[in-house]
């Protein structure tokens, strides 16, 4: 198959490529991301795909080979390659419910 040459084509266009994001209750999924891509980004992408009141982008923290992330570098220059995984963390927000969106301030509907 001519998979591994298509990959390289798309990576060589700054192209998407597929990583494993893995959570600490060790379940798994997959982004679409670009090798260009700020890791500020990646954190939107997540949030957008997994649900903002599940992993907030604020409260993201991304580990890759045990290093955590910055938010202004590019996964390129964190070497983040194709098939590769990252680890995500949530930064507890003060405050114990994580379920309360911190931006609004508006009261939630539970009693």
């Amino acid at each position: 198959s001519n998979s591994s040459s298509a990959a390289t084509d798309a990576r060589a266009r700054g192209g998407e490529m597929k990583v494993s994001v893995k959570t600490l209750k060790g379940s798994k999924f997959e982004i679409e991301v670009n090798p260009a891509d700020k890791v500020s980004d990646v954190k939107k992408l997540i949030e957008s795909s997994q649900g903002q009141n599940v992993y907030p982008a604020d409260q993201q923290m991304l580990i890759y080979q045990g290093t955590v992330l910055k938010d202004e570098t590019t996964l390129e220059e964190n070497k983040v390659v194709e098939n590769n995984f990252l680890v995500i963390m949530l930064r507890q927000n003060k405050g114990s419910s994580s379920a309360a969106p911190s931006k609004s301030k508006e009261p939630s509907n539970q009693v």
